[in-house]
């Protein structure tokens, strides 16, 4: 069963990052944030799931590494994506708009460090590669 969870939670993150991608393309810099954020965080789960631990209810990405005993190089990819899932989503966290904060060398980053995450966990968990 585990398996089967991580499966589902993987297939979801890898469609996330594909379309926080394809956002870029049309300018939706903020939601490219938002889902290389939601990518990692499936991810992160999809581990949980596939070690056959509960999966946490927490959006911070970044507790769900450490929790995971991740490397540093991993969690640091890691932090700067924390904060969009608040940020490229509510307006009255910051002084600005969201969607006037990023821009597409911004959004550009995010999948960057994304893509590096889910690099470095199909690294280090070869079990996500039979469940792809």
């Amino acid at each position: 069963m585990s398996k089967e969870i991580a499966r589902k939670w993987f297939k979801q993150a890898q469609h996330d990052l594909e379309m926080a991608e394809r956002n870029i393309a049309i300018e939706g810099y903020d939601v490219t944030a938002f889902l290389a954020h939601q990518a990692v965080e499936k991810l992160l789960k999809s581990v949980f799931a596939l070690l056959g631990k509960r999966i946490p209810r927490t959006h911070y990405i970044d507790e769900l590494a450490r929790e995971l005993n991740l490397e540093p190089d991993i969690v640091d990819g890691i932090l700067d994506l924390t904060g969009d899932y608040t940020f490229a989503r509510y307006p009255d966290v910051s002084e600005h708009t969201p969607y006037e904060e990023y821009d597409e060398e911004i959004a550009k980053d995010k999948v960057d460090k994304a893509r590096m995450v889910f690099f470095e966990i199909k690294r280090k968990y070869k079990e996500l590669a039979e469940i792809e």
